[in-house]
């Protein structure tokens, strides 16, 4: 994909939270590419450090560091890390996830705890650390990866219900921020094909061409889509935004489409 650049994020600092594969990835070359410099916290070593060496091979100004996000020391210190490397911090994205698939009879209370550590915990601490340098320069983007499993019962229900308290998270701190001059906005992404998905296409490889047909796009999205809208969140173009949901998800939300065929009769 080709994407256009805001001149202002040039020099300006992202931290992304899972940045080592997928989606985060995606958005860790293209915050790069836009002459962003970028943090990425990221839990295993080697996608982390395959993904710092992807983007340094292109001249990206990146460095990792390998954190446990559900360890307040450890968050706490790594923030301070990339303060002293980068300077101020203007972007945050929180991004890492943790999904299990299992409806809740089935769900232990061992999952339950670790989904909501990595999928509410986690930005909350980063947005705890990183909010009082936030304050004090004026200036902010926080992005939280959504889900319209938030909006919808698609299954999952654990990551569901975590990525829920993550739009209110957003709201609270959009409305309580919002005169120091920090936005906070939820992206909301649909189906994406990544490597997530491995386990589920071993099972059943045609999982993307069966989910599409309930996309109105007739597709299910790449990482780029998912990137190109980060990047307008970080940006002056999205200025007047925040505590919003911003959705990225191929008209799934606009309707059931194969539903109203069945229901007018035309089909």
């Amino acid at each position: 994909m080709t994407y256009q650049f805001a001149a202002e994020l040039a020099g300006r600092t992202i931290v992304i939270t899972g940045g080592g594969r997928g989606i985060g990835r995606e958005m860790a070359t293209a915050a790069a590419a836009a002459k962003m410099k970028v943090a990425i916290l990221e839990l295993d070593q080697k996608n982390l450090d395959d993904t710092v060496a992807l983007i340094s091979k292109t001249g990206g100004d990146v460095t990792g560091y390998q954190v446990d996000l559900c360890d307040e020391a450890a968050v706490i210190s790594t923030f301070a890390e990339v303060t002293k490397k980068f300077g101020k911090i203007e972007v945050l994205v929180n991004n890492a996830m943790f999904h299990d698939p299992s409806d809740l009879l089935d769900t232990s209370l061992d999952i339950w705890n670790q989904t909501l550590k990595v999928n509410l915990t986690a930005p909350f601490l980063c947005i705890r650390t990183l909010l009082p340098g936030m304050i004090k320069n004026g200036f902010g983007s926080i992005i939280n990866v959504g889900t319209v499993n938030s909006k919808m019962m698609i299954g999952s229900d654990a990551y569901s219900a975590s990525k829920a308290a993550v739009h209110a998270l957003t709201r609270t701190v959009a409305v309580r921020y919002g005169p120091d001059g920090v936005r906070c906005n939820t992206l909301v992404p649909g189906t994406v094909a990544t490597d997530a998905w491995q386990e589920r296409i071993d099972r059943n490889p045609q999982i993307f061409e069966k989910l599409k047909t309930w996309y109105p796009l007739r597709r299910v999205g790449k990482p780029s889509d998912i990137a190109a809208a980060v990047l307008f969140l970080a940006s002056d173009q999205s200025a007047w935004m925040t505590g919003t949901e911003f959705v990225v998800d191929g008209g799934l939300l606009a309707g059931y489409s194969p539903m109203y065929p069945l229901v007018e009769g035309s089909d």
